[in-house]
């Protein structure tokens, strides 16, 4: 690729990642674009392999945010320590191509034995440069790019196969795009819309009064850091009072509002990124003591959302599951509505899709039928009505349908009904 900046019209992040790792390059390619120009990104190679990956935007923020998340386990990690990176290193940009300078900061803890543990130091780089890359794969095209080959790596603390980051960003993103109908930047600010409200789902008393505290003006990874929970979580957990309106998320503050947003579309395999990574995926509260080798261990108790659909019409189900059956939610179609009892209580879905139009038994029916059942009384069940056909609101108030979307379905319309009732 050469020293020289190139215009990459058709060459896409992933692909020129992939060069570089089949190619065993060495060296530093720094990546930006016209629109964000602001923005500098830098990867770090070595034979093929990723040693690190930044930006030129408040490097010291995210490394010091992620340090903060890992002091919740890492007693170690005292405020001081944490402020003292700073004057420890030279935060020139110029020298981001040889030596960063939140690099450097790294260098400094991982030569102080008693502040990071290599474990530890492991999964403060994953989380790093995943965030990097992020953004970095957030970037819109074309991008401009350069490859600066050096002769010696990074002092080394450790390499990665950039094919694992390049599938769970690809991942990640994927899970985002649940939720950008009204989260549009992972750095976007949280607040109450009074301050009155401390009704987040799901958590205890005292989880909403710490959480409710942060939403005051913080951004995604911010919280995430303070609770030491995923963005993915903390996004998750706050949906549904997004949705409701309790939450507004307002725009990134300054320099954050200098990187890309989370790109609203894509055309990434549908995946279940909740089976990734086991130690991102946890509820508010679940992190294990210690095992018997002292080592703190993660257990995956987060589950996915189980939607059942009850619809007799091909097209409905096979459209159903291309908007839904990809990374938080478990489908279950049941086609044959005179059978749908027994694989709702076979299924338990956290809330059920129906049909109003259908043989044998019409929806009105099928909904009275599941509200005189014990287990599902407080189930949300959401009707569906095509496009001719009308909802008669009284008849469904009175069968106990909580909800209803009409077809052809929207994708946005059916994310919105659909976390307006999950808790």
């Amino acid at each position: 690729m050469g020293q020289n900046i190139q215009k990459a019209n058709a060459t896409t992040i992933e692909s020129l990642l992939q060069q570089l790792a089949s190619s065993n390059a060495g060296g530093c390619l720094q990546v930006s674009c016209d629109q964000y120009s602001s923005v500098s990104f830098f990867l770090y190679f070595w034979e093929g392999k990723l040693c690190y990956a930044t930006n030129s935007l408040a490097p010291f923020e995210r490394l010091e945010r992620h340090l903060r998340r890992l002091s919740n386990q890492t007693p170690q990690l005292t405020n001081k320590v944490i402020k003292e990176i700073r004057h420890k290193v030279d935060n020139d940009i110029d020298l981001y191509k040889e030596n960063p300078s939140d690099y450097q900061g790294l260098l400094w803890l991982a030569s102080k034995q008693d502040f990071l543990q290599d474990a530890v130091l492991n999964t403060l780089l994953r989380r790093l440069i995943r965030e990097v890359f992020e953004s970095l794969f957030s970037l819109p095209q074309p991008i401009i790019y350069k490859f600066i080959e050096q002769p010696q790596p990074l002092v080394l603390l450790n390499y990665f196969d950039v094919h694992s980051f390049i599938d769970q960003c690809q991942k990640r993103l994927q899970a985002w795009q649940v939720f950008t109908t009204h989260i549009k930047s992972s750095y976007g600010r949280l607040y109450l819309t009074s301050e009155t409200t401390q009704t987040i789902s799901n958590l205890t008393e005292n989880q909403n009064n710490t959480l409710c505290q942060l939403l005051k003006g913080l951004n995604f990874r911010q919280i995430s850091a303070i609770i030491d929970k995923d963005e993915l979580i903390v996004a998750r957990l706050l949906y549904p009072e997004i949705i409701s309106g309790n939450i507004i998320v307002r725009d990134p503050k300054r320099p954050f509002d200098r990187l890309p947003n989370l790109p609203s579309q894509n055309d990434f395999d549908s995946v279940n990124v909740f089976a990734e990574e086991p130690e991102n995926w946890l509820p508010f509260n679940e992190i294990s003591n210690q095992n018997a080798g002292g080592k703190e261990t993660m257990q995956v108790v987060d589950k996915q959302w189980k939607i059942a659909c009850i619809d007799d019409s091909h097209a409905i189900q096979k459209e159903i599951t291309e908007i839904l059956e990809n990374n938080i939610f478990l489908v279950s179609i049941i086609s044959q509505p005179m059978n749908a009892l027994a694989e709702l209580l076979d299924f338990m879905p956290d809330i059920i899709l129906l049909d109003i139009d259908m043989p044998q038994i019409s929806g009105y029916e099928l909904c009275s039928l599941l509200r005189n059942h014990s287990e599902f009384k407080s189930t949300p069940i959401v009707m569906m009505t095509g496009e001719r056909g009308l909802v008669n609101l009284t008849k469904s108030k009175l069968v106990g349908a909580t909800d209803y979307v009409s077809k052809p379905l929207d994708q946005t319309n059916l994310f919105n009904v659909i976390f307006k009732y999950l808790k």
